[in-house]
């Protein structure tokens, strides 16, 4: 394990009125997220348990709920590990986003009002002005904002709740090393013109461009994939 990383984390909780568990359970999602522990690395006890300040009970508890949702796995006389990517997960996570969110746009667009799209308007324009010179956490996160927004004018709470764990098993765990950057300035294009025919009432076009703009991501993020043999599930 990334030992220095593990140096920024608090050594408790702060927020007492999270159940230790949930706080363990949070935490080493964060962990998975900044990539302080990397997809096929093992998880070990010792170091989790002093890294968060617990004992070894809500650490356990928290893999085996972070292995129900498919972040982390278990072997016998291995243990827990973090769940690598391979691009058939890549592609049937991409297809069934594509399916979300091309649905969401049909009832969303109907029903939008100007206050949702100033808030993806805002939303959209965030993303588009964080450039950093490399795909980071941050430009996925503020990326999923702008499509769990959309999900969210749908009035559509579990829409939103299944979105965002599709988004989350992708970018939970997608490493960014071998992430091309030019496909920023193309993602961002897209979120500019999905806006416009969102306040165009275009259904046709928004329906189009939603599908294009995701069967992109899903490209580029297999093409990222290809580049690193690691991230392959044997």
């Amino acid at each position: 394990m990334k030992n220095n990383a593990f140096q920024n984390l608090p050594k408790y909780r702060t927020n007492k009125e999270i159940p230790l568990i949930e706080w363990a359970y949070l935490k080493l999602k964060e962990m998975i997220f900044h990539q302080v522990v990397v997809p096929g690395q093992k998880l070990i006890y010792k170091d989790l348990c002093e890294a968060l300040g617990l004992s070894r009970t809500p650490i356990i508890n928290a893999l085996t709920r972070l292995e129900q949702e498919g972040h982390v796995k278990s072997e016998s006389f291995r243990g827990f590990y973090v769940n690598p990517i391979s691009v058939k997960e890549i592609t049937d996570k991409f297809g069934v986003r594509e399916a979300l969110e091309v649905y969401a746009i049909g009832i969303a667009l109907p029903n939008s009002t100007p206050k949702d799209l100033e808030v993806l308007e805002d939303m959209i324009l965030e993303h588009g002005e964080y450039n950093p010179p490399g795909y980071d956490k941050k430009k996925l996160y503020l990326d999923s904002r702008v499509h769990l927004q959309i999900a969210k004018m749908t009035g559509n709470d579990n829409l939103v709740d299944m979105l965002r764990m599709n988004l989350e098993h992708v970018y939970l765990r997608l490493a960014l090393n071998t992430s091309n950057p030019s496909r920023m300035s193309p993602a961002i294009k897209e979120h500019d013109e999905l806006l416009t025919y969102l306040k165009n009432k275009d259904m046709e076009n928004c329906i189009r461009l939603m599908r294009k703009h995701i069967r992109l991501g899903r490209d580029h993020v297999i093409n990222s994939l290809s580049k690193d043999e690691s991230y392959f599930e044997l």
